[in-house]
């Protein structure tokens, strides 16, 4: 999304009770020190708009907003081999790893 930015992309806890354990945490947190580790000065990520606890998680990690809002389009093949189109509204938001 920003320049040469790694970005984070489908991240989420499954199956829901694991969720609020840390678990998100610990692998943001992990792909921040791989990105680290690399040199990179910088990692981003998307948010849908709504997914207020994720929102809330990515900001107490120090990620804030970086480009306008955006529609994230994606794809998925149903279990009858039906192609759906997607576009969720979103924000990219970048943290600075230096």
């Amino acid at each position: 999304m920003v320049g040469d930015c790694p970005e984070v992309n489908g991240l989420f806890v499954w199956p829901e009770s694991l969720r609020r354990h840390g678990i998100g945490t610990a692998l943001i947190t992990t792909a921040e020190d791989l990105v680290r580790d690399r040199s990179g000065p910088r990692i981003g990520l998307g948010v849908k708009d709504g997914n207020t606890r994720a929102a809330a998680l990515y900001v107490r990690l120090g990620y804030r907003p970086a480009v306008p809002r955006y529609l994230d389009r994606w794809s998925y093949v149903d279990q009858d081999g039906r192609m759906h189109d997607n576009a969720d509204p979103c924000a990219f938001l970048v943290k600075e790893l230096g």
